[in-house]
């Protein structure tokens, strides 16, 4: 991909041990993930600003709207381009649908994270909305990244075990199995 290829040239200067610690998988994963999270907060950011300062919505409804649009977006290009494991093709409905679930589940607590700053800093430390935004910001993107990493990458390891019959040392929540998932 164009933004592969475009840390390796970056990376070209760096000392060889740095960039060889930032080429590991996990790295470009982390890189990849603030690349679109970067993106998100742009549309999640301007979008809370449009709706709360043009519009004159309240702080807290224009936050969750914002917040939903930048979910979908992120969703998207963090399913296609940051956590990108492949299933086992006769589990790729379960999965998929799993996956998708999860995702939604956690967006939801993240809004929940997100809306409940926001609301202290205005409402209790009488601070700024945008303020608040930018710290809320902070906090959900460490527990996406978190949960995405442990749940969504931990599921396919532990499905994988079992189908190799390996004894199950994945912490992990895993779906239910469906005998109609088969092909």
């Amino acid at each position: 991909m164009a933004f592969d290829r475009a840390m390796l040239q970056l990376l070209a200067f760096l000392p060889k041990p740095l960039r060889t610690w930032l080429m590991k998988p996990l790295m470009l994963q982390i890189m990849r993930f603030a690349v679109v999270g970067g993106l998100a907060f742009v549309v999640d950011f301007g979008l809370l600003l449009l709706l709360t300062e043009v519009v004159g919505l309240n702080y807290l409804v224009s936050a969750t709207i914002s917040f939903i649009v930048a979910v979908l977006f992120n969703y998207v290009l963090s399913i296609m381009w940051v956590f990108t494991s492949k299933p086992q093709a006769q589990h790729s409905k379960v999965y998929a649908t799993f996956k998708m679930v999860l995702f939604f589940v956690l967006s939801t607590c993240g809004l929940l994270i997100n809306n409940a700053i926001m609301w202290a800093f205005v409402e209790l430390f009488a601070l700024s909305y945008i303020l608040g935004k930018l710290v809320a910001t902070f906090v959900v993107m460490v527990f996406n990244f978190v949960t995405r990493k442990i749940l969504i990458e931990g599921w396919k390891r532990n499905h994988q075990s079992e189908q190799e019959g390996a004894p199950n040392t994945a912490q992990a929540v895993t779906p239910p199995s469906s005998e109609h998932d088969s092909p």
